[in-house]
């Protein structure tokens, strides 16, 4: 066996106690939750022998300790159980169904926190101190003290006076923005500043006369709700998904965005007064290979590490995004399952989330190891 897969092996080990304890915990909140017996007995139709018959299959007359412990064992050899809400299907089919949902949300919002996270803190690192660092580390703290549904509401709300006024805010807003800053830095002089003023001025003035052109009079921009359904091949790439996509992504990369960034212009501050970068500079290098493959590289490797601890936090915000916008993943069947106390469906989700974040901060140890040859894969420098 090699080096790598040793500490794999050892790694994982580890964090069977951890697996442990969230199953225990979360079983224990489920079970204190509500009556099940109670809710099965006021659905319309049931039969007692009905009733008897879930409550034995289930183990809702037995302790709490003597169900978790039936439940885990079962779940390690395969059986999730039976849903109690879905019809007695095999509490993996919902689970499975909602999936890829909560995965096409989840990864597009990462990716999208990650790149602007990289972008936002290396320009706000290497113009410390200036309008546009306080301008970026005012909106990341903005974005940092918004709640997850109110944003979400916001965007919803922003999609609705799309539909009936146009979406030629959009492009206002884009060409305002680039404006501004190229102001800002045209009295620095510099071709490419007056280029950029002369841009969104221009941006600007077209979204104002094609205003009443661009959409409105309820024609849909985004969509406020639901996730876009694959009826025939080719829809993955169609503009009616990414109407569907845009908002809810948006949501969920906000507060990741905020922390991220400021968190990595932290870390490119840090490497761009370090003694190597002064060495790469004074060998003549040019700042841009500097700032990105000295600087960049190295600050980079903590930046993995913090995406793969917040991946919980990212999985409980998806629960709060698909609830707002109706999202038919996991978060929403996590919620449904705990309202209805669907224990097998509800425990099988909070698992799932927690051998993800294990594994991802596995997977972040070893791109950290590989970006930075200093530390192994133990974590020793």
């Amino acid at each position: 066996m090699t080096r790598v897969g040793r500490v794999v092996g050892k790694r994982l080990l580890a964090a069977v106690p951890l697996l442990l304890a969230v199953s225990l915990v979360a079983y224990l909140l489920l079970y204190r939750a509500a009556d099940p017996v109670a809710r099965l007995r006021r659905i319309p139709g049931v039969r007692a022998e009905d009733v008897q018959r879930l409550v034995e299959q289930q183990g809702l007359d037995e302790p709490w300790y003597r169900g978790w412990w039936e439940w885990l064992t079962g779940f390690v050899q395969g059986d999730w159980g039976v849903s109690t809400t879905d019809r007695g299907r095999d509490a993996i089919e919902p689970i499975m169904d909602a999936l890829p949902a909560t995965l096409e949300l989840m990864l597009l919002a990462l990716a999208l926190s990650a790149v602007l996270a990289v972008l936002i803190g290396v320009v706000s690192a290497r113009r410390e101190g200036s309008a546009t660092d306080h301008v970026l580390g005012g909106l990341s703290y903005v974005g940092f003290a918004t709640p997850t549904f109110v944003a979400g509401v916001l965007l919803q709300l922003g999609a609705v006076w799309m539909r009936d006024n146009g979406w030629a805010v959009i492009p206002f807003a884009i060409g305002t923005v680039v404006a501004l800053v190229a102001l800002v830095k045209v009295r620095r002089g510099g071709a490419v500043s007056r280029a950029a003023l002369a841009a969104g001025v221009a941006l600007v003035v077209v979204s104002l006369l094609l205003w009443d052109r661009l959409g409105g009079e309820g024609t849909t921009v985004f969509f406020t709700s639901q996730r876009y359904s694959f009826d025939h091949e080719g829809d993955l790439f169609s503009i009616d998904h990414l109407q569907h996509l845009v908002l809810p992504v948006l949501t969920l990369a906000i507060v990741n965005v905020a922390v991220w960034s400021r968190f990595q212009r932290a870390a490119m501050i840090e490497q761009l007064g370090s003694d190597h970068v002064a060495a790469a500079r004074a060998r003549g290098l040019s700042e841009r290979r500097v700032v990105v493959g000295h600087a960049l590289r190295n600050a980079t490797g903590p930046m993995i590490t913090l995406v793969a601890l917040d991946l919980g936090a990212v999985l409980s915000g998806a629960v709060v995004t698909e609830t707002v916008f109706s999202w038919p993943g996991m978060g929403l069947l996590l919620r449904d399952a705990a309202l209805a106390r669907d224990i097998n469906v509800a425990m099988g989700i909070v698992m799932l989330g927690a051998f993800a974040v294990v594994l991802a901060t596995l997977l972040a140890d070893i791109l950290q190891a590989a970006l930075d040859p200093r530390i192994d894969l133990e974590g020793r420098r």
